[in-house]
């Protein structure tokens, strides 16, 4: 496993946006909020759209691990309830777009991603 840790430096408007080319199944996404005023945090594949997180006002350091469902051969989701567990890590293929938005004039915190 391997930790990408992403340094956080708003712009006046509160906002901040990191992409960067990334191949791997995410198992953990970390905010640690530092001196953020209660952002909005988005990660998801930037090539691919898949959403891995969407949350508003995260008021305290927060841990998220993220899942997809997992499909059958045919690509249809497997629902909950069924005899095997319906989530999975989620895998990038594309990017790794992190987006921060509300987070006030030049705010720092950090987000952790753990990865495989």
């Amino acid at each position: 496993m391997s930790v990408k840790q992403i340094s956080i430096r708003t712009a006046a408007n509160g906002s901040y946006t990191y992409e960067r080319a990334f191949e791997g199944v995410v198992y953990g996404i970390e905010l640690q909020i530092g001196t953020l005023s209660t952002p909005d945090i988005d990660v998801s594949d930037g090539v691919y759209l898949q959403s891995l997180l969407s949350v508003n006002g995260v008021a305290a350091d927060t841990m998220w691990q993220p899942g997809r469902n997992l499909q059958n051969a045919a690509g249809t989701a497997l629902q909950a309830g069924s005899s095997i567990n319906s989530d999975a890590p989620s895998a990038i293929m594309g990017t790794l777009k992190v987006e921060i938005t509300g987070a006030g004039d030049t705010k720092r915190g950090t987000v952790r991603i753990l990865y495989q």
